[in-house]
């Protein structure tokens, strides 16, 4: 048992050195990706970001909740069956031409033909 524990601390010495490696390239390849966002962003963005983290950084010990401000808001994409009944309420609102197919019809049967070959790739 004790050969088996000593085993595992020889080889834990590799261990910390590889992560060491690959997590200084990580510092490099972040840093990179930082400074290509904070020259893409606004001046004004940036000071109206440093405001608002100063006042959740010094409000946060009384009021926990000033810390939402580091919360991701990302709205969520529309789903395709959300896409095609508003294209269908739109094609049906409109009704400019009359046809037996709207745009909405054509749209997810291309999508479902699409879904069809991406099927068939896999399993060839």
């Amino acid at each position: 048992m004790n050969d088996s524990n000593f085993c595992k601390m020889i080889r834990m010495k590799r261990t910390p050195c590889q992560k060491y490696k690959l997590a200084r390239n990580g510092i490099l390849e972040s840093e990179k990706a930082f400074d290509r966002f904070d020259e893409a962003a606004p001046s004004h963005l940036k000071t109206e970001w440093l405001a608002r983290e100063r006042i959740a950084q010094s409000s946060r010990l009384n009021d926990p909740s000033a810390m939402d401000e580091y919360e991701i808001n990302i709205k969520k994409a529309p789903s395709k069956k959300e896409i095609e009944l508003r294209l269908l309420e739109e094609g049906n609102a409109h009704n400019a031409v009359l046809s037996c197919k709207s745009v909405a019809t054509w749209i997810s049967t291309g999508l479902a033909i699409e879904e069809a070959q991406i099927a068939l790739l896999i399993k060839v």
